[in-house]
C-alpha cells in the first residue's frame, strides 16, 4: 500500500463492463514527505474519496479483481482507505 492524493475524477462514455458502477479517480502517489512520487494513476474507489483527499491504495491486481468480482477487470489500483488529517 502507498499514500496518494486524489487530484480528480474521470468520466468515460465507454467503459469496460467490469467497471460499471465504479468511480474512477486520478490519484498522485506520494513519497514519505508528501511530495509527488511518479506519474498519476487511475484507481477505482468505493469509499467516496474526493479531490484533495489523502488516501492509501493498493496495486495488487488480484485484490482489485476480487473487489470488483470479475477476473477480466483491467484496473490495477484501488483506494483502500482515506487518511484523516
Amino acid at each position: 500500500m502507498q499514500a496518494a492524493r486524489v487530484i480528480g475524477n474521470t468520466h468515460a462514455t465507454v467503459r469496460h463492463p467490469s467497471l460499471d458502477g465504479w468511480r474512477l479517480l486520478c490519484i498522485q502517489p506520494l513519497d514519505i514527505h508528501n511530495s509527488p512520487d511518479g506519474f498519476p494513476l487511475l484507481a477505482i474507489d468505493n469509499l467516496g474519496a474526493g479531490r484533495g483527499d489523502h488516501v492509501f491504495f493498493t496495486s495488487d491486481g488480484k485484490a482489485v479483481r476480487e473487489l470488483v468480482g470479475r477476473d477480466d477487470c483491467p484496473i490495477r489500483f484501488a483506494i483502500q482507505g482515506i487518511i484523516d488529517g
